[in-house]
């Protein structure tokens, strides 16, 4: 069994094998997801703060998803076409500035538009992040760094909870004032801006790494827009199903330990840690998985593999068991991430990997964000999280199986190449 020491210097030697453009990428992620969780967590809070109503808060928040729908296959699409580094000099110097004047802005309009400018830019680069992933990387080492940048996403979120819920009150309690309050939520954004700051120069160098400024490969103006629809819609179609099934359960999570088992927000907090914080280390493991079962079966398996699990927590009322189900959960999800991204990248032409990224991200947005969550609502009033939850579960297995009925006999370049 291997030590947690050895764990660490073999993540620490497999990231001195990645490219200089990959290492790069990797430190500005860090960074920049720290700072995005941040404001996840204290943006709606500061909107409060200010005076702003619920039902205003939530257009707020659609926002930049609608900004997704409207400009990414577009912005996806010339990125393909002229190559990346203007798309993310642009996308990174936004969300700086706009980092800048959201920790200082008082005013409620200039916040609103500071935070939607903010969100703008950062959705530009996590667009455009994994056909990056797929550019400076080789086929040999694609899913380990795939992989390695998950595993960096769940260390980031954990720090940026614990940053963004703990600043806030030490403000408060420096200033003698409410956590809640405007100017206390401020500090967190201050660190927010200070954190986007801290990523440009890495950015910086990433956007000069050889072959950034180019297209993949060139094609004519009018194929923009033009993609392979079917074979678009074989990949998106598992994953609209997921994002449903995953939208019914993830985001009532909260709400399911508090209202079935009566925690409060500390002990649910340090649930989430704990899953955030192991999720971080087993991520690592999906290359391994992928390489023992190929990347379509173990992408099936593992979200066949959340049903079961999903179902088991509409029924159960034992807290410890519903806390070990639901790490198991995310684990397998978690696990199967890294490889469906580098799958996708692998199964479109190289010209249409950022538009494929778009509209994986607008489809699994619909159903995690719309279709999900709506639907989930609505059958808890009727039948409580054993419905909802059993609903949820069927989404998940039709999603594995579909998946694996259409990709589970796929074999990649890179799979290919490895077995030779």
């Amino acid at each position: 069994m291997r030590t947690a020491p050895a764990i660490v210097s073999r993540v620490l030697a497999r990231l001195g094998s990645f490219s200089p453009a990959a290492r790069q990428y990797l430190a500005f992620s860090l960074l920049i997801s720290i700072a995005f969780s941040i404001f996840n967590l204290v943006f709606n809070l500061y909107m409060s703060a200010l005076g702003f109503s619920n039902d205003l808060i939530g257009v707020f928040n659609a926002l930049p998803a609608l900004a997704l729908i409207g400009v990414g296959l577009p912005f996806a699409a010339m990125a393909d076409r002229i190559g990346y580094r203007i798309f993310l000099l642009g996308g990174g110097g936004l969300s700086a500035l706009a980092s800048v004047v959201l920790s200082i802005a008082g005013a409620p309009l200039i916040a609103v538009l500071a935070a939607g400018t903010y969100a703008l830019g950062l959705t530009i680069l996590v667009v455009l992040s994994g056909p990056l992933l797929a550019q400076i990387s080789n086929e040999s080492e694609r899913v380990a760094l795939y992989a390695i940048n998950q595993s960096l996403a769940w260390v980031a979120t954990l720090i940026g909870d614990l940053l963004g819920g703990g600043l806030p009150e030490l403000a408060g309690q420096a200033t003698h004032s409410s956590s809640a309050s405007a100017g206390a939520i401020r500090v967190a954004f201050m660190a927010m801006s200070l954190l986007t700051i801290l990523g440009l120069p890495f950015l910086l160098r990433l956007a000069g790494a050889s072959g950034l400024g180019r297209p993949a490969v060139v094609f004519p103006v009018r194929e923009l827009l033009r993609v392979d629809v079917a074979r678009f819609a074989r990949f998106l179609v598992p994953g609209l199903i997921l994002g449903t099934g995953a939208g019914m359960y993830l985001n009532f999570l909260q709400l399911y330990l508090s209202q079935r088992f009566g925690l409060t927000p500390g002990p649910i907090g340090l649930i989430l840690a704990g899953g955030a914080a192991l999720t971080a280390v087993v991520t690592l493991l999906a290359p391994r998985l992928g390489r023992r079962l190929g990347m379509g079966r173990a992408v099936g398996f593992m979200q066949v593999l959340g049903s079961p699990l999903v179902l088991a927590l509409a029924f159960l009322m034992v807290l410890p068991i519903a806390v070990l189900i639901i790490y198991l959960r995310q684990l397998a999800l978690n696990l199967q991430g890294p490889l469906s991204q580098a799958f996708g990248m692998e199964y479109v032409e190289p010209q249409q990997r950022a538009r494929l990224a778009t509209a994986q991200t607008v489809v699994v947005g619909i159903g995690l964000s719309g279709i999900g969550p709506l639907l989930s609502g609505f059958l808890q009033v009727r039948g409580g999280y054993q419905l909802a939850f059993s609903v949820s579960a069927a989404f998940y297995l039709l999603a594995g199986v579909t998946f694996l009925v259409l990709f589970g006999r796929v074999r990649l370049p890179s799979e290919r190449s490895a077995t030779r």
